[in-house]
């Protein structure tokens, strides 16, 4: 019988990324692995974590990460440990547990330089062959120190290239400052992170617990990918991040507000039902989440109408609406791939005026008003 060969990839996973799942797939290739289990720790030893995620929360977006990715699976053993997570103490158990197979331990470069400090360095050598995917730009350092390693410890050592550099502090950098994680993380990571405000700053984490309580998972859902959406749309037009963060997050914070609510605080002569949660999302923004940003409360405001004048953030917001992941409508994927924002926003808004028109509702003038606007006809 062929003996089973596992790989163990352990780590703080704060939070789960691309990389990381391109490290272990390579090892997974070049090793012939037959698994690769992802060792979530509680406490590591080594270092302190940031704040911005809970280790729920990590153990959430690692599960949703390695969805559907086989011989790739979460291991939980470290959380269900009291005290710090010893590699030595998981690779123990996890011999026990699966005597027969022949264990991978990955790791950095950093962490194969520091090896000699680890809590019993020699069991660890002895329960598993030490596989070091290399840091680029630093080639034969890694080599030396397994030399030494392989003479301290008798040590098996395998040396891998370096496939990614990507680290989770640059990715928790550029959620904190509203900078697209698109490819950076899968989307279901990042759906999950903007859905529950995990290493947002505090305001923004504060305003995302308010309007779970107000939204439905599936709204909330929607909610988060527009603002996964919203911040890609920014940063390829030169818009504010920040800005968009706060209207993308917001733009349908009175949703489920009540029909005679939606109608008091309506302005229009003639109030349209549907997009009545606009404006009244505007007035919320500003009473119930603080917003004062003019420029934020009109990006929720026009969201579902636009208007005539509209700014970048107008169109960001309105168009991340439209084709958010979890949209699927005849024509979605067309406007998807309109590249210039100006064009995309004329188009959305002429898909929204065939949708209402066929179904006899009314059409508000805001819409027609930004058709005009931006060069359209409501003829075509």
């Amino acid at each position: 019988m062929k003996q089973e060969r596992i790989g163990i990839f352990g780590g703080t996973f704060h939070p789960i990324h691309n990389g990381h799942l391109l490290l272990a797939a390579h090892a997974r290739d070049v090793l012939s692995l037959d698994r690769v289990l992802f060792v979530i720790d509680r406490i590591p030893p080594h270092k302190e974590l940031d704040s911005g995620a809970e280790t729920a929360d990590r153990l959430k977006l690692l599960e949703l990460a390695l969805m559907d990715r086989p011989g790739f699976a979460v291991e939980t053993m470290e959380l269900r440990r009291e005290g710090k997570s010893y590699s030595f103490d998981t690779l123990t158990d996890l011999k026990a547990r699966e005597p027969d197979a022949k264990l991978y331990f990955l790791m950095g470069s950093d962490m194969l330089r520091s090896f000699d400090t680890w809590y019993r360095p020699d069991g660890i050598a002895r329960l598993a062959t030490l596989v070091c995917i290399e840091r680029a730009g630093q080639a034969g350092s890694e080599a030396e120190t397994a030399v030494a390693l392989r003479e301290k410890f008798g040590a098996e050592i395998i040396l891998l290239d370096s496939v990614s550099e990507l680290s989770s502090t640059e990715v928790r950098n550029r959620i904190e400052a509203a900078l697209p994680i698109d490819g950076l993380v899968p989307d279901s990571v990042a759906l999950e992170i903007y859905a529950r405000g995990l290493y947002q700053p505090p305001e923004i984490r504060a305003m995302t617990g308010k309007l779970r309580g107000a939204l439905t998972e599936k709204r909330m859902r929607h909610t988060a990918g527009v603002v996964m959406t919203a911040l890609r749309l920014a940063a390829e037009n030169g818009v504010d991040p920040k800005q968009t963060r706060i209207a993308a997050l917001l733009h349908d914070c009175a949703k489920y507000l009540p029909k005679e609510e939606l109608l008091r605080r309506s302005t229009d002569e003639t109030p349209i039902l549907p997009v009545l949660h606009s404006e009244a999302g505007a007035q919320l923004a500003a009473e119930q989440y603080g917003v004062t940003d003019p420029a934020i409360l009109r990006a929720i405001r026009l969201h579902t109408t636009g208007d005539a004048g509209m700014t970048k953030l107008d169109k960001v917001v309105y168009l991340a609406d439209m084709i958010e992941p979890g949209r699927d409508y005849p024509g979605v994927d067309a406007l998807r791939s309109v590249s210039d924002l100006d064009a995309a926003t004329l188009l959305a808004l002429r898909r929204s005026l065939t949708h209402i028109t066929e179904r006899g509702f009314a059409v508000h003038p805001a819409t027609l008003r930004a058709i005009n606007d931006l060069g359209g006809s409501i003829d075509e």
